[in-house]
């Protein structure tokens, strides 16, 4: 979902799509390498040798899997928060009151009226902040196979 919304959209909103940072594999990639000056230290004619450096190889490659693997997520720029993705259902005859309670940044009431499952033709990606302010927002309709958008992206817009 992420990767469809336009940068300059986001840019232009205070918002921005960062990489999230984990400590894992840069510890898997060290453990890796220990491992690997281990299993070369270890005599050409022991039977360890040969898993101990597989084992480095392994860890070698499922952590460089890991860096280029990295999730993103939204920051607001304003607050430097982090955006929580939520996705809500809705009977598409809710389409036009889902739409205007979005537009109204009604976030607990459009989480009162959602539905428990995700079996229903109507569904609203929210992105919203830790308090609970709605700060992007999209709608989707079931059609055969897939969701298709009924609005745009938008950013939710407190009215003075």
């Amino acid at each position: 979902m992420k990767n469809e919304i336009n940068k300059e959209f986001l840019e232009a909103n205070n918002i921005s799509l960062k990489k999230k940072t984990s400590l894992l594999p840069p510890v898997l990639l060290v453990i890796a390498a220990l491992a690997f000056a281990g299993g070369l230290c270890i005599d050409n004619n022991s039977e360890a040798k040969m898993p101990v450096l597989l084992l480095a190889v392994i860890m070698a490659v499922f952590g460089v899997a890991k860096i280029l693997n990295m999730p993103s997520v939204l920051v607001s720029e304003l607050h430097n928060e982090i955006l929580k993705e939520e996705e809500l259902y809705f009977d598409l005859k809710d389409k036009n009151n889902v739409i205007a309670m979005l537009r109204n940044g009604e976030l607990k009431r459009l989480r009162a009226e959602a539905k428990e499952s995700a079996n229903y033709p109507l569904k609203a990606v929210v992105f919203s902040n830790q308090n609970g302010t709605i700060a992007l927002f999209r709608v989707f309709h079931f059609v055969p196979y897939t969701f298709e958008p009924v609005t745009e992206f938008e950013i939710y817009k407190k009215q003075a």
